[in-house]
């Protein structure tokens, strides 16, 4: 498939057609047909398909080489340039029959911790096979997706102040690059500063009052986190991946409690560690979680009946603001696998329980949500305690607790982590060529089913 520095053993299901050969008598009640028709037209086979053969197949590739990030060379990116543009040059020469659109430059950039990459359909393996088809039938009136579908990849190797920042400079050099939707990795993302991803996650969300994570302390404290917290950081970027103004969720703020804004600084008042969930919703107007992909809200799972399907959800005029909140807003895939960790986890989470994301694609998380304390011994050693826990906006334990070893709800059994709503194998790792990667063309497919891309 033409896809350099693929990793692993990716399973592919191929259908092949099966195929018979039938021959028409040309018995037909039409004379001007008999006329027309000679005997020898009368009695040609033809191919019918009478049913199509499924194979699993795993494809074995050449390359292990591990994911490196784009570092670029001092008086080599003028170069680069220069031979990316000659290669779009001699590629759309070749494709000249297909009215591809105008070549374009790589949208490329970051370090060892933000890595950045303007991506569209036809950079993954995907995309490649279909071009592929696409040249082998000259008579297929399909052509290659346009711009207008780019994808921003952003993948975060840990959170923290430098991630942060490397993290609203790639959203800016993606958008203006044309990204029209997101894809943002955080696998093998081992955590870091649970305050920095907390931070990211809600420069994501629209309303304030959404519930980002919550803390439970070994005192009985039971502590939410939502983005109002945030918003106070003299670093928050704004609301991004919207239409909307960036400023749009401050100035909610501002407008419910304008005491908070004062001359002399913000004057934010964290919420009490001993108030019932039904206290804070009172006073602080906290919102809990829909559960429910943003993008999919009209959706839901209809399982009264022994084969569940999807029924439509009638939107009230109440919710007209909402919707059209939502609709502003850039959709957005999650890339998790067991390498995902502790605050990475609970960025993820964030973002899905309140039904911001498209869908969570991957394999299930480390799970790690324990707060401990590392205590110095006499002889040298140290003691880590456990002395708080993180709870995802569900109130789901992320971490396995004692015999709880089956949701109450699904009857799965729980052994700690998130499961992802996209299942997509980790064992090919993560390539160098992101355009290689299976489980960023299968976050394409869904950003395609979604109708973004």
């Amino acid at each position: 498939y033409n896809a350099e520095n693929y990793v692993g053993h990716p399973e592919i299901t191929i259908v092949k057609p099966v195929k018979k050969m039938v021959i028409t008598s040309g018995d037909s009640d039409n004379d001007e047909s008999k006329n027309v028709m000679s005997e020898r037209q009368q009695l040609a086979p033809r191919e019918t398909v009478t049913g199509y053969r499924l194979s699993r197949v795993r494809l074995p590739t050449s390359s292990i080489e591990p994911f490196t990030p784009f570092k670029p060379n001092r008086g080599e990116s003028v170069a680069s340039s220069t031979a990316a543009s000659a290669s779009i040059a001699s590629t759309s020469a070749s494709t000249a029959s297909l009215s591809s659109p105008p070549p374009r430059l790589p949208v490329v950039g970051g370090d060892s911790i933000v890595h950045y990459e303007l991506l569209t359909p036809m950079d993954t393996i995907f995309g490649k096979i279909a071009l592929s088809n696409n040249m082998n039938n000259i008579g297929s009136s399909s052509t290659p997706s346009s711009n207008d579908g780019s994808v921003g990849y952003i993948r975060l190797t840990r959170f923290s102040r430098a991630s942060t920042a490397g993290y609203i400079n790639a959203i800016s050099k993606l958008e203006e690059a044309g990204a029209q939707s997101f894809i943002i990795d955080v696998r093998n993302n081992y955590g870091g500063i649970i305050q920095e991803a907390m931070l990211s996650a809600s420069t994501l969300l629209r309303d304030p009052h959404m519930v980002l994570c919550y803390t439970m302390n070994s005192r009985g404290g039971f502590t939410p986190h939502d983005v109002e917290e945030y918003i106070v950081d003299s670093r928050f970027p704004g609301y991004l991946l919207s239409s909307e103004d960036r400023k749009v969720t401050r100035n909610q703020v501002a407008r419910e409690k304008p005491d908070m804004f004062e001359e002399d600084g913000i004057m934010w008042v964290p919420p009490s560690s001993f108030a019932s969930l039904h206290e804070q919703k009172l006073k602080r107007g906290l919102h809990p979680p829909t559960t429910i992909p943003a993008m999919n809200a009209q959706f839901v799972s209809d399982t009264s009946s022994s084969s569940p399907s999807l029924r439509f959800l009638p939107i009230s005029e109440s919710d007209t603001i909402q919707q059209r909140q939502r609709q502003a807003q850039k959709k957005i895939v999650i890339l998790v696998n067991e390498g995902t960790a502790s605050s990475a986890e609970f960025f993820a989470s964030a973002l899905r329980d309140n039904g911001r994301i498209v869908a969570l694609v991957g394999a299930k998380t480390y799970g790690k949500g324990l707060i401990q304390h590392t205590f110095p011994m006499p002889d040298g050693g140290g003691l880590r305690l456990t002395v708080a826990e993180y709870l995802t906006p569900t109130l789901k334990h992320v971490t396995k607790v004692g015999n709880a070893r089956y949701d109450r709800d699904t009857g799965e059994l729980v052994g700690g982590g998130i499961r992802p709503d996209v299942y997509c194998p980790s064992n090919q790792g993560i390539p160098k060529n992101i355009g290689s990667d299976i489980c960023v063309g299968m976050a394409l497919d869904v950003l395609d089913d979604a109708g973004e891309t």
